[in-house]
């Protein structure tokens, strides 16, 4: 695509990570006050320039990383602080950005702790009210839902296998991360004997529940080449909500991201031929052909085939999530994509860094697939 000459507004310039797996005795709190001094001190900003806070809380209802306790906590008064009921990595920076953009804030901490894997939290919530009768008590039902219906839909239900090249790709990019939670290796008759989930997820489809924590600091553009040598810009966002669900036709299959594509796409000046490293929200497997597909990066239908011989991983045409993924890294919800994404673009990650990459884009898709966001960053303003 023709390059969008708009200089960015924002930019992130630090992106830390606490180790991903068990951390026993450690609150959500602990965990998120460590990545936010990480962050600070991988930066070298001060607290005091930090003049904006956004959290994403806990998913267990327990209220850990509410805004207000953890800015008490760290000793910060922003001048303005919030957290999001739907906070993930992208929504979160989204609305961080939004702060800036409106003069609200110059420099936002957006920050995420969980001790989901100590504390037990099993995400065994109905999605509905109708559906805990039914034993309907996970998402990754929903998730197999959809990708019953997408190997309906193009009649792939004999390549249902194919989609173990994404969690063989994933185990192979943790391997090369030591903060990975999964590191151990995985054979492709490994992945065959994995057991059932929900039918057509295995376990290996499903992500990991990890306890981590993450800091990320988004900061004005003007400012952010004061702040650090290299920050990575932000070049463009897309969202499309879908709201009626099921009331959508093929909700399932979340056509709504090819108005968030177009979204970023236009904004960004940035096409799928574009990009060096895509980062893709992977709560379940089945979420990466229908991002790859409604993103415009093969034909709908194809995604099964485009995944398969080394096209996904380092070394690939395309690789997605360097970082080994929610499958092997850890479930952060998108949290971890952006702190790798931020590496990559300022060729920091050693043995798993992707030559010359310089654009990379994030795909996130929330709560039951209504809600659908990207994001493209540059290691330039150009």
């Amino acid at each position: 695509m023709t390059a969008n000459k708009k200089i960015p507004s924002v930019a992130m310039v630090a992106a830390y990570a606490t180790q991903q797996g068990n951390h026993p005795g450690r609150t959500a709190w602990d965990l998120g006050v460590e990545a936010f001094k990480g962050a600070l001190t991988q930066s070298a900003i001060k607290k005091d320039q930090i003049d904006g806070l956004v959290t994403q809380m806990t998913q267990d209802g327990s209220q850990q990383m509410e805004p207000t306790r953890f800015g008490q906590i760290i000793g910060l008064n922003p001048r303005s602080s919030g957290s999001l009921k739907y906070g993930t990595a992208a929504f979160s920076v989204a609305h961080a950005a939004a702060l800036i953009e409106s003069g609200q804030a110059s420099i936002v901490a957006c920050c995420y702790g969980t001790n989901q894997r100590t504390g037990g939290y099993r995400f065994q919530t109905a999605p509905d009210a109708y559906a805990a009768p039914y034993g309907f008590l996970n998402p990754a039902g929903f998730a197999a839902f959809g990708f019953q219906r997408y190997l309906s839909k193009y009649g792939r239900l004999k390549d249902r296998d194919k989609l173990g090249a994404y969690a063989l790709a994933c185990r192979k990019h943790a391997q090369l991360n030591p903060i990975a939670f999964r590191r151990n290796p995985m054979t492709w008759d490994d992945y065959l004997q994995d057991r059932w989930i929900v039918w057509p997820l295995r376990r290996s489809d499903v992500c990991l529940i990890t306890d981590g924590g993450v800091c990320l600091i988004i900061a004005d553009a003007n400012l952010a080449k004061d702040l650090v040598n290299d920050p990575v810009y932000l070049r463009g966002f897309g969202r499309q909500d879908a709201l009626r669900l099921n009331e959508n036709e093929d909700h399932l299959l979340v056509p709504h991201m090819a108005e968030s594509a177009r979204q970023v796409q236009q904004n960004s000046g940035i096409g799928p031929g574009d990009i060096d490293a895509l980062y893709i929200q992977d709560a379940h497997a089945s979420v990466v052909p229908i991002t790859l597909e409604n993103y415009g990066f093969c034909a709908p239908g194809e995604a099964l085939d485009f995944i398969q011989d080394g096209r996904i991983e380092l070394g690939g045409e395309l690789p997605i999530n360097s970082n080994g993924g929610q499958m092997s890294e850890g479930y952060m919800v998108g949290w971890l994509h952006h702190v790798e994404l931020f590496h990559q673009l300022r060729g920091e990650c050693e043995a798993r860094q992707i030559p010359d990459c310089n654009i990379a884009q994030f795909c996130g898709t929330g709560g039951m697939r209504e809600f659908a966001l990207s994001s493209i960053y540059s290691n330039s303003p150009y």
